[in-house]
């Protein structure tokens, strides 16, 4: 069975940019798992809290950098101090859930992320795109059948 890796790729068509945005399997996020199976290269990560009704609630959509995904997800599955009541509340009473699509080019990075953003959370969002294109799509390749939206 082909299984596709994890990844975000672009096509430039004149004054837009279309992505393919390619999501890992979504899979629990504690430090042991994500410490194993995520990989420490730059990308996109989504992460999700489990409510008492077994739904998945979108926690976060974020990018990584320096450290790359893996100590970015494990930084933020971490319940320290530095993080409000709620949160830390939500994270060390939930499981836990992540995803995520590796690229190595941040102005790609930057617009799948503001994209989705906007798509998500509409105007609340502090995200901005790189600037490249007017009009920006993205399509996602989910293999768990998990679209947010």
């Amino acid at each position: 069975m082909f299984e596709q890796e994890p990844k975000i790729t672009s096509i430039t068509e004149g004054e837009n940019g279309l992505f393919c945005l390619y999501w890992s399997h979504l899979m629990e996020a504690d430090k042991y798992s994500v410490s194993q199976k995520i990989p420490s290269v730059s990308g996109i990560y989504e992460l999700y809290y489990e409510d008492e009704e077994k739904k998945l609630n979108l926690l976060t959509v974020a990018p990584a950098w320096l450290g790359g995904l893996r100590s970015q997800i494990r930084e933020d599955i971490d319940s320290n101090d530095r993080k409000s009541d709620d949160l830390r509340q939500i994270l060390e009473n939930n499981k836990l859930y992540c995803r995520y699509a590796c690229c190595n080019i941040r102005d790609d990075i930057q617009d799948t992320l503001w994209y989705l953003s906007q798509l998500y959370f509409g105007d609340k969002n502090y995200t901005h795109s790189s600037g490249r294109f007017k009009k920006i799509c993205v399509k996602e390749f989910a293999p768990d059948n998990v679209h947010w939206v």
